[in-house]
């Protein structure tokens, strides 16, 4: 489906924002749509109330982090109240294992909780336990960042479908919401990474029933002709690094993709992070935007 085509609802018939294996195309473009419209509303200076007079809570270790002041701004600037539980140790895994706790956290009055953990599961523990929207907000290869990935194509190419991508990196870190969001969406893949880090099978038939799936162990061969290359750190050495030698296999307007923060040499050379085609940053500056709109389509649903 292309993309410019579709014509938004306004609404998602979905609780909880977990993972993208489960979002239809239709699903995806809704919160992508709602981005573009929060951001064009933003930029007019007008107030937004999609989230007045609800509480929001963020479950992480982190006490800093950029996914972190994403998700506060996102909050504040739809009008809610954004709460931010930061723990330590083992305790955020004790919690979300805990039915009775997150049950009385949904009981304080709270309309939704982004958990921000190294494991999607967590989010999915959670959302067994409470009614109100669960929102994984992984800060490295979570459905909210992929999304962000998304967003910055659409700008960048003006359409989604029909492009082919190259993937760089381990698909165990990325593939549960990274290569479903790309595929559901019409992209033709290839994934380039060593033969033992092969994605699974699930992940394969999934792809090949939306559009083509290679798998590729050459960097150079996998990045040939490519319209959008997505680089994943994830320490596989220097036959896996995109530099701004080899992106000249792929085609003259590629841009890359990459979730921050940037470990140079390890997945991206140096001198390719000065380049123009590298889009990290204007991915991340998209990151409260899809947060926002997911927010807004799913909390005021809520009845808590």
């Amino acid at each position: 489906m292309d993309i410019n085509k579709f014509s938004p609802s306004g609404s998602i018939n979905k609780r909880h924002f977990i993972s993208l294996a489960n979002y239809t195309e239709e699903e995806i473009y809704e919160i992508l749509y709602r981005a573009r419209e929060i951001s064009v509303k933003l930029s007019a200076g007008e107030k937004l109330n999609y989230l007045k007079n609800k509480y929001v809570t963020l479950l992480t270790k982190r006490s800093f982090a950029r996914s972190r002041i994403a998700f506060e701004t996102a909050v504040t600037k739809l009008g809610g109240f954004p709460m931010i539980s930061t723990m330590h140790g083992s305790e955020l895994e004790i919690i979300t294992k805990d039915k009775l706790t997150i049950e009385v956290i949904a009981g304080y009055g709270v309309n939704a909780i982004v958990v921000q953990t190294a494991e999607a599961h967590d989010a999915e523990q959670i959302e067994k336990s409470v009614n109100i929207p669960i929102i994984n907000a992984n800060s490295k290869s979570g459905p909210c960042e992929a999304l962000a990935a998304l967003m910055t194509v659409w700008k960048k190419k003006g359409k989604l479908s029909g492009l082919k991508l190259a993937m760089v990196g381990n698909p165990s870190v990325y593939a549960d919401s990274f290569v479903y969001a790309f595929a559901n969406c019409g992209f033709d893949i290839t994934i380039i990474c060593p033969e033992d880090k092969n994605p699974p099978e699930e992940i394969i038939n999934h792809c090949n029933q939306y559009g083509d799936l290679v798998i590729c162990q050459n960097l150079e061969e996998g990045l040939k002709g490519a319209d959008v290359i997505f680089v994943s750190n994830d320490g596989l050495g220097y036959e896996y690094t995109v530099d701004g030698v080899n992106l000249n296999l792929a085609k003259p307007d590629a841009i890359v993709l990459h979730t921050l923060p940037v470990i140079p040499n390890e997945g991206v050379s140096e001198d390719l992070i000065s380049l123009p085609q590298f889009v990290a940053v204007e991915e991340a500056l998209h990151l409260p935007e899809i947060e926002m709109a997911i927010l807004s389509l799913l909390v005021p649903k809520s009845k808590n």
